[in-house]
């Protein structure tokens, strides 16, 4: 029995200087509601002479985690969840530290392309349409999937309000870019990206060019997308804006 008890206090004696040589990271994640996020993965990164060493955590049902047993140096800390941006931090994490970082979650992107055709002898003849229902973006059904996942694991009723249920918007009036005359006259082609807000009513605003190779083309696609209308998108019930990139390519036939 003397001998065991020994063994174990020297087991403790060598564990504690490990345990004093780390700190530790937690915090909880949370959406543009405040609701919080649960099954988000936390994922650490170390990279110094000794290589790479990652520590990853799954948040739980209250949408906590906690990252320990961190060595000292300079760690990329990132969450992640499907429908959503990643967010990151750079943190320099000293011996003893205990640290917070408990990020507020935004909605990820959404993504359109359309193909602008010379050959095409209806552009110019339909510059306005309503548009069909289209279907949710990958990543949006992906986050919807992810919290009704999280939502089998929650804690008991009313303890904590649980977030991450998205309802995507849905286009209601589309409007087609129509290829100017003066570029298709000259031979111009290319592509045009817009990056905009899908406002709380679902309308267009904030509309930025990231990528032009012609005033003509970029006006064209820009007249178009400002007339674009969708439904609102819904984060747990309550309408929130949206980002968008839109690609438009402009091909001559």
């Amino acid at each position: 029995m003397t001998r065991i008890s020994l063994c174990l206090v020297m087991i403790a004696a060598l564990a504690a200087p490990a345990a004093a040589q780390s700190g530790q990271v937690s915090g909880s994640l949370t959406d543009e509601t405040g609701a919080v996020l649960p099954a988000a993965e936390i994922r650490a990164v170390l990279r110094d002479t000794n290589g790479e060493t990652v520590r990853s955590v799954v948040t739980d049902a209250r949408g906590s985690y906690k990252l320990d047993v961190l060595t000292p140096g300079q760690w990329t800390i990132t969450a992640s969840l499907p429908g959503f941006e990643t967010a990151t931090r750079r943190q320099v994490v000293q011996n003893g530290d205990t640290l917070d970082w408990s990020p507020m979650m935004e909605l990820g992107s959404l993504q359109e392309t359309i193909t602008i055709r010379t050959g095409d002898p209806a552009a110019a003849e339909r510059p306005s349409s309503p548009a069909r229902p289209e279907p949710a973006p990958a990543a949006v059904q992906a986050a919807a999937a992810a919290a009704a996942a999280a939502a089998r694991a929650v804690p008991a009723p009313g303890s904590v309000r649980v977030g991450g249920n998205v309802k995507p918007p849905r286009k209601t009036q589309h409007v087609n870019p129509v290829y100017p005359s003066d570029a298709a006259a000259q031979g111009v082609s290319g592509v045009v990206v817009l990056k905009a807000i899908i406002d709380t009513d679902g309308t267009i605003r904030d509309v930025q060019t990231l990528r032009s190779p012609n005033d003509s083309l970029n006006l064209s696609a820009t007249n178009a997308i400002r007339g674009w209308e969708f439904t609102p998108t819904l984060l747990n019930g309550v309408a929130v804006p949206v980002r968008m990139t839109a690609t438009f390519n402009f091909v001559q036939d």
